[in-house]
């Protein structure tokens, strides 16, 4: 397990965990969980080094806190370690999360309420610039309001199922967005102006290029999907076919009768069969590696990858102009296009203090505003930046630094910051409860399969359900 700790620890520490060995510390070395905070997350090295920075400031302000930050690995790692953390009263005081991870926490009643915190006028004394002054530990009505709607209203209650029975209410906020991700069309420019080709809007407009693009690249892939997960997903969203829903009788509506459903998984393996697609579990790995590779002298890429914003830097190719547009949509039958898409990326979630402390008021009140500088606009700039993923308040596009990083034409990673920006209001969230990330992994094995010819629409399906705990009635 990889385990940081923040950059002003005691002098004592900071001998034996000089910055060139700072992976190396964790909370094996905490000798004071009353005032120190505890963060998990599922950060490389070079974003633990830019997290670094606002964990020093936050230490600096206020004088007598520490930060351990910690990474136990990828996301499901930082869920796996914060289950079992929780069932020993371990639990860090904050950590990354998707809702699906949330809606697992919610019964061991340890998830914080953040609405009594983020509504606070209290004051509290910080140190800033040498000087003590009383800063406020809630938010502005102006600074919510600076929030991406689409990011913030995820954290709202109503979207967990069950929530009630946990003592929250409708307006109960689970979870702050930290920064974020989505779903982007990324194309080989080359080869649309060669074959005269437009980037499509609809999936129907993408499929009826395929033939063309064949003909002149026998040896190349059309598409290229990163997540059969996400892809079965946002069909379903942009089809109204059902997914899930929060209602706890029935979370599981993609095994119910859906001809249009069953149709589409159908022909993505007559596709498959031409070579038109692929996928992230059919190709092996990210569909970007074959993206970039080209199709021209028979090199055998795809013209188009779908993939996250946040790994723009790895759609980038020597071969030819990449470019990026919004995924394509579903074009309805009185001839409007449904283009929602996912959104992705961490959030924060709060836990009451473990480690059986004894003042664990003032330490939540402490972790939100840990918290607070996480979501600081100048911290938000840099670590966007760094990490290729859009901020979570808008006034963060008007800092310098970061209209001079989006004004890069031929910067991957600013192109898709831009991309993901104007896409803000075509975001969707699924229901989150216990047994839903269950469910988005079955999904995407529907997919595999059925694109494969391994199995056939119905039984792939009904497999699905089964595995998600649903009975099949016959």
């Amino acid at each position: 397990m990889k385990k940081i700790v923040s950059l002003t620890l005691t002098a004592a520490l900071a001998v034996s965990c000089t910055s060139a060995l700072l992976a190396g510390c964790g909370s094996e070395g905490i000798s004071d969980y009353e005032h120190t905070i505890v963060f998990y997350s599922s950060q490389g090295d070079a974003l633990v080094q830019k997290t670094a920075v606002a964990i020093k400031n936050f230490e600096e302000k206020y004088p007598g806190w520490k930060v351990s930050h910690e990474t136990p690995g990828g996301y499901d790692e930082v869920k796996e370690k914060v289950v079992s953390d929780l069932q020993a009263n371990l639990q860090p005081d904050v950590a990354y999360c998707y809702p699906d991870h949330v809606a697992a926490y919610l019964s061991t009643e340890q998830v914080i309420d953040m609405t009594p915190f983020i509504n606070s006028t209290e004051t509290q004394t910080a140190t800033i610039n040498g000087e003590q002054k009383e800063v406020t530990v809630g938010f502005t009505a102006e600074e919510i309001a600076d929030f991406v709607p689409g990011y913030y209203q995820e954290g709202i209650a109503t979207n967990y199922s069950g929530y009630e029975n946990y003592g929250f209410t409708a307006s109960s906020m689970l979870t702050l967005p930290f920064v974020k991700s989505t779903e982007l069309l990324y194309y080989n420019s080359d080869v649309l102006t060669k074959l005269n080709l437009s980037v499509p809007k609809t999936w129907d407009e993408l499929w009826a290029q395929a033939p063309k693009i064949k003909e002149h690249y026998p040896k190349a892939t059309v598409l290229g999907y990163d997540s059969e997960a996400n892809w079965f997903i946002t069909m379903c969203e942009q089809n109204g076919w059902g997914y899930t829903s929060a209602d706890p009788s029935e979370h599981y509506l993609f095994n119910k009768d859906n001809e249009g459903l069953k149709s589409w998984l159908t022909t993505l393996n007559t596709y498959y069969e031409d070579g038109w697609l692929t996928t992230q579990e059919d190709y092996g790995a990210y569909t970007s590696a074959l993206f970039t590779k080209g199709v021209e002298n028979d090199a055998g890429g795809t013209v188009y990858c779908i993939g996250s914003s946040g790994g723009a830097s790895h759609q980038s190719s020597n071969a030819f102009k990449a470019k990026i547009a919004p995924i394509p949509g579903t074009k309805k039958s009185d001839g409007s296009i449904d283009n929602s898409v996912i959104s992705q990326g961490p959030s924060l979630v709060m836990f009451n203090a473990g480690h059986g402390v004894s003042n664990a008021d003032e330490k939540a009140k402490m972790t939100f505003l840990f918290i607070k500088e996480l979501l600081d606009p100048t911290f938000q700039a840099e670590f966007s930046i760094a990490a290729g993923y859009n901020p979570s308040r808008e006034c963060v596009y008007q800092i310098p630094a970061y209209v001079e990083h989006m004004s890069q034409e031929d910067n991957m990673t600013a192109m898709a910051c831009q991309a993901a920006k104007d896409l803000a209001d075509r975001f969707f969230v699924s229901p989150a409860f216990v047994g839903s990330s269950t469910a988005r992994d079955q999904v995407g094995n529907v997919l595999y399969y059925v694109m494969r010819g391994e199995k056939n629409a119905q039984s792939a399906l009904e497999d699905a359900y089964k595995n998600c705990g649903g009975k099949i009635q016959k």
